[in-house]
């Protein structure tokens, strides 16, 4: 039984690889334990990653949250031309679970399943 709810999110936020320009994917489902993202490539499984996620200027006032992940799983999406994978946020500070939050607050639906 999952003890964190999570939430989709209504748009798609990008997120980095590390400090870089590439884009790693972007978050479909949050949560301040886990993250999924989608993209176009498959994700190596248990692998560490910094993760730099924008964030939307209503929610924040910083542009970016930085935190460390690991990929735990990835499978191809329903559309063949995607994959999901899912991360594992390390050490979570009050700071990302705030951020986290009032993301979903915002910004996230219940899927109803």
């Amino acid at each position: 039984m999952r003890r964190v709810e999570r939430r989709h999110l209504v748009f798609y936020l990008r997120v980095f690889d590390g400090m870089s320009n590439r884009v790693l994917g972007h978050v479909v489902d949050i949560s301040t334990k886990g993250v999924m993202l989608i993209s176009d490539q498959p994700i190596t499984v248990n692998e560490h990653h910094l993760l730099r996620m924008r964030l939307p200027s209503s929610i924040a006032n910083k542009d970016e949250l930085l935190f460390n992940a690991t990929s735990k799983w990835c499978k191809q999406d329903i559309n063949p031309d995607f994959y999901v994978t899912g991360f594992e946020i390390q050490e979570v500070s009050e700071e990302i679970a705030r951020y986290i939050l009032c993301l979903v607050d915002d910004f996230g639906f219940r899927d109803p399943s």
